[in-house]
């Protein structure tokens, strides 16, 4: 059992025992590949899920076509509990990844802090802010370090538009505007858990609009005070959650925003582009290696710079996926906050509420303490 104040802390020459909690999420491989990668610092020694199917299979039903369809079969040599105190009580853990269905994640998460352990969570993490509040007060209570997969923050040319945005440089925020689209839910298989409402608790906007919604926020520096939103459950019969969305939003200084997604594309794929404008300048982004910006030349006409970064690919779930990772490891050794804490998972989560509650009532909806 690891102490309750702070987690586990890193020793020199010794790797973190790492246990995966949840063997059905839609990114779960991907994640395992990615810590796989830091075989110097982490060991898998123990899995979890509550369906034993799960331990024969070492799959999720569904899963990200980009990543392995299942875990590999030296994963079968490891330990597999269905009961998670069980799991808590036998393994040692220092680390966790929580790859669990939105219905299950936030008790996980709460159970896996009051133990002491550090967390690798995947978004959402919950079917709405007041699931996962009581999870990150554990988080916070017991000071173990967390890092949430809101991985837009860990993409070279959104962390340089942020440093930017910071510096003042684009003026009194104005507009923000962000679009996705991707593979529909035919593609995705129907049967998929994330478009079971009970177990997810949203579509579209949930599961990837969660990104937007934080990348908002976290560019802008500011809250987002209030939400209209309409959604439709449009390309496929009988779908209980929405697989489009559109979104208006408010900041707390004036400037308003829209979010329009959907699982609309007719192969896999993804397409999404994201944008702040402020009185003296704008940033757009559409790739993880390309910042554009928009500012008044010398000469008085719009400029437009284009700043590329190099991203070196990477296993799993990618080099966001790592980055993520390194971060979390670094916050384990230096004692400090990760860079997308589970307090920036709930405030995503807190406007996406606000939209869904907008679109039932087809009122506009300010948030709590906007």
């Amino acid at each position: 059992m690891r102490p309750s104040a702070g987690g586990a802390a890193a020793t020199p020459g010794r790797r973190l025992r790492v246990g995966v909690v949840g063997l059905a999420q839609y990114h779960v491989t991907g994640w395992v590949e990615t810590l796989e990668g830091f075989g110097d610092e982490v060991e898998i020694v123990a899995l979890y899920d509550p369906d034993p199917e799960r331990g024969r299979t070492l799959a999720p039903v569904h899963h990200d076509p980009s990543l392995r369809p299942a875990l590999g079969e030296a994963y079968r040599d490891l330990p597999f509990e269905t009961d998670l105190d069980v799991f808590v009580a036998r393994h040692d853990l220092d680390l966790a990844l929580v790859t669990l269905p939105n219905a299950d994640a936030p008790a996980a998460i709460e159970r896996l802090a009051t133990a002491g352990i550090h967390l690798l969570i995947d978004k959402p993490a919950a079917r709405s802010a007041a699931e996962l509040r009581p999870a990150a007060e554990a988080v916070r209570t017991t000071r173990v370090r967390a890092v949430v997969g809101l991985t837009r923050r860990y993409t070279p040319a959104a962390r340089a538009a942020h440093d930017l945005i910071a510096t003042g440089r684009l003026g009194r925020l104005m507009a923000a505007e962000a679009s996705f689209a991707t593979s529909s839910v035919a593609v995705r298989d129907p049967t998929n858990l994330l478009f079971d409402l009970a177990r997810s608790g949203g579509g579209v906007l949930s599961w990837l609009g969660v990104h937007d919604v934080d990348a908002l926020l976290w560019l802008s520096g500011e809250p987002i005070v209030e939400v209209v939103a309409m959604t439709g459950s449009v390309g496929q019969p009988g779908l209980e959650v929405e697989d489009v969305v559109s979104v208006g939003l408010r900041f707390a200084g004036g400037a308003v925003g829209t979010i329009h997604g959907g699982y609309d594309l007719p192969a896999r794929g993804y397409r999404g582009r994201l944008a702040l404008r402020g009185l003296d300048g704008s940033v757009e982004l559409a790739t993880e290696d390309e910042l554009v910006v928009l500012e008044r030349g010398d000469d008085g006409r719009l400029a437009e710079r284009r700043h590329a970064f190099a991203v070196t690919p990477a296993a799993g779930y990618g080099a966001q996926g790592r980055a993520a990772v390194i971060d979390l490891l670094g916050a384990i050794r230096d004692d400090r906050e990760t860079e997308a804490p589970i307090e920036a998972l709930v405030s995503a989560l807190e406007v996406i509420d606000a939209a869904y509650a907008a679109a039932q009532t087809g009122r506009l909806v300010r948030l709590d303490g906007a």
